[in-house]
């Protein structure tokens, strides 16, 4: 009999215990507090915290103080700066865990920057149109079957099909009025390029947007290498002549090429994105025409500091989710900032104040809302030779940033006037051994 009520006893207060802990947090002992009710909670008696409720606390208050918009590392503040203290007798500093790496600083910004690429085909993103299901690049636009052609113009005259560089800032044979401030007119920058990818499913050809680029030779395509090393030359095509990727009412068509073969620069770091410089050769040289033309190259280490420069590409015109990649081509005019005061605004971001700026880089822009941007890696970025020229050399490649368009924040390019040996050796190279040609003599030509 003693042993009967030892038992039930125990177990009344096995009940109760229970009870109370459904009455304390509202929440059975087997059930995850996320299943709670929420009105027993508040009924509940209130109790001096356990640990574990508060370490809870604590995390819950470090949620609620997170930047959902700039997940990730985040720009330490001056004071947060400042308070970097001297280690290892003095030959560490205490940095955030994200600027070291392998028990150095990070000074190149390697996992730290934005790079300006699209986004991938197991993209979470649902923002993009860059990914069509048609077979023409984003092209998803029905077309009117009353629509009448419209008349193609005489073809550009012979004399300057040889002239590179030319921009059209009033649009091929017409201006077309209605446009946002920021898009390009038809033909205006005609060495402009599309980087495609090819896919296929079920035997149809499907064109995937990758980056941008720009003609510097009827059979060259110059890009960054972060859009295409890791890509095979067979998988890849270049649109040129393309401006309204959703509509096909331009005077003039665009026309594609494949890629036979890609050369990237032999000191690119794919992590850093130190020498970010590639040459795609392509299967036919472009037939030019007044929508398809070449841009030209800048002198080995010209510099072009502080001029205002051009910027084009179909990328998104903002960072983060709210970005809509563009239709049209966009352009954007943006100062080249020199590399030291770049460096000195880029120390003021997540980079922190021991990164170095690459000499493989040229900076643009600072200005709020006016810069490339994800999608535009590849781009190109050129100057004008001289004022009221109308001759435009390249300057840059679209790279990396940090956002994209933060007020004094610079965009970061591959610096071409630096490579530009570089790039004319390797497209001679290419020319002679792939098309039998010589390249002496084409280059600069203005």
């Amino acid at each position: 009999m003693k042993t009967l009520l030892i038992i039930a006893t125990i177990v009344a207060l096995s009940a109760a215990a229970t009870r109370n802990r459904r009455q304390a947090n509202g929440c059975f002992w087997w059930e995850p507090d996320n299943n709670c009710d929420e009105n027993a909670v508040e009924s509940a008696t209130v109790t001096n915290p356990t640990p574990v409720e508060e370490t809870r606390a604590v995390n819950e208050e470090r949620i609620a103080n997170t930047d959902t918009n700039n997940l990730g590392p985040r720009t330490p503040t001056p004071e947060e700066v400042s308070n970097w203290s001297y280690c290892n007798n003095g030959l560490g500093r205490c940095v955030p865990y994200y600027l070291c790496r392998e028990g150095n600083i990070v000074t190149d910004g390697a996992g730290l920057i934005d790079i300006r690429i699209g986004p991938n085909r197991n993209s979470t993103e649902t923002r993009t149109t860059s990914s069509s299901e048609c077979e023409q690049f984003l092209d998803v636009c029905c077309n009117d079957p009353e629509a009448k052609p419209l008349p193609i113009p005489d073809p550009i005259p012979p004399e300057n099909k040889l002239q590179c560089g030319v921009r059209y800032e009033e649009g091929v044979h017409t201006r077309i009025l209605g446009f946002a401030d920021n898009q390009a007119q038809f033909g205006e920058f005609p060495w402009m390029a599309a980087v495609l990818r090819k896919e296929y499913i079920e035997s149809k050809e499907l064109n995937l947007y990758v980056c941008g680029g720009s003609l510097i030779h009827p059979n060259i395509v110059l890009t960054a290498a972060h859009c295409v090393h890791t890509k095979d030359a067979a998988s890849l095509k270049v649109r040129l002549g393309e401006w309204d990727t959703q509509r096909t009412y331009e005077l003039y068509p665009h026309i594609d090429r494949n890629v036979i073969k890609v050369t990237v620069h032999e000191g690119y770091n794919p992590g850093a994105l130190w020498n970010d410089f590639a040459l795609l050769f392509l299967d036919a040289p472009a037939d030019i025409a007044p929508n398809v033309n070449t841009v030209c190259l800048p002198q080995q280490g010209q510099s072009f500091d502080y001029a205002t420069c051009w910027a084009t590409g179909w990328g998104r015109d903002e960072f983060g989710k709210e970005g809509n990649y563009q239709n049209v081509l966009k352009e954007v005019a943006l100062p080249v900032v020199p590399k030291a005061e770049c460096e000195q605004a880029l120390r003021t971001t997540r980079l922190g104040q021991f990164f170095r700026l690459d000499n493989s880089f040229l900076c643009a822009g600072g200005q709020p809302g006016l810069d490339t941007c994800k999608g535009d890696g590849g781009s190109p970025l050129v100057c004008e030779v001289a004022p009221n020229t109308n001759i435009y050399v390249q300057a840059g490649i679209v790279a990396w940033g940090i956002g994209c368009g933060e007020n004094g924040i610079p965009g970061v390019y591959a610096d071409v006037s630096g490579a530009s040996d570089w790039i004319i050796t390797k497209a001679d190279e290419g020319l002679f051994s792939l098309y039998n040609l010589q390249g002496e003599g084409y280059w600069r030509n203005y």
